[in-house]
């Protein structure tokens, strides 16, 4: 799927392929969410956000590029059975382990990805998609409810203390 994010950029996103640079793509998401303000440091999970080639064989890596650049991953989870799945919904599918690259962030990256997902799950069945967002994502929180998402607080998550704040698309 491409779209365009701005004049004379257009954004590639797709499948991962196995030519492509994993480590480059988790390193992307890592670098997201470490710049996040009062993100929680954990070693494991740190660790996780930037293991794409393990979630590659689990789940649906998808990767964005302008031109020959990588600038965007994240992990579509087909259903509620994956091992990524933070919901019980057999109707939805969802994503997470979502970063763009900082110097591409606002120009339309993101919302390529997540519009790949609302496709992905539209041509397979899926009556919703849902996803958790951290209160330190307001952007990311922006581009959900613009896109149409609504805020789902009967499925927050609270992981240890910090709060998975829940979102929802029907599709």
């Amino acid at each position: 799927m491409t779209t365009g994010p701005s004049a004379g950029q257009s954004v590639n996103v797709r499948r991962v392929h196995e030519r492509d640079d994993l480590a480059a793509a988790g390193a992307i998401v890592q670098q997201a969410y470490f710049a996040l303000p009062d993100y929680p440091r954990d070693p494991y999970y740190d660790a996780t956000l930037g293991d794409v080639a393990a979630r590659a064989h689990e789940a649906v890596v998808v990767v964005a590029f302008i031109g020959n650049r990588l600038v965007g991953c994240l992990t579509y989870v087909p259903d509620h059975h994956n091992p990524h799945a933070e919901f019980d919904d057999a109707k939805a599918a969802g994503f997470r382990y979502f970063g763009v690259d900082p110097s591409v962030q606002g120009k339309g990256v993101g919302e390529a990805m997540v519009r790949w997902c609302i496709h992905e799950a539209k041509r397979t069945g899926h009556r919703r998609l849902r996803i958790h967002t951290l209160a330190s994502m307001p952007a990311a929180q922006r581009l959900y409810e613009r896109i149409g998402f609504e805020r789902d607080p009967a499925h927050d998550e609270d992981w240890d203390g910090i709060a998975g704040l829940a979102f929802v698309l029907h599709l």
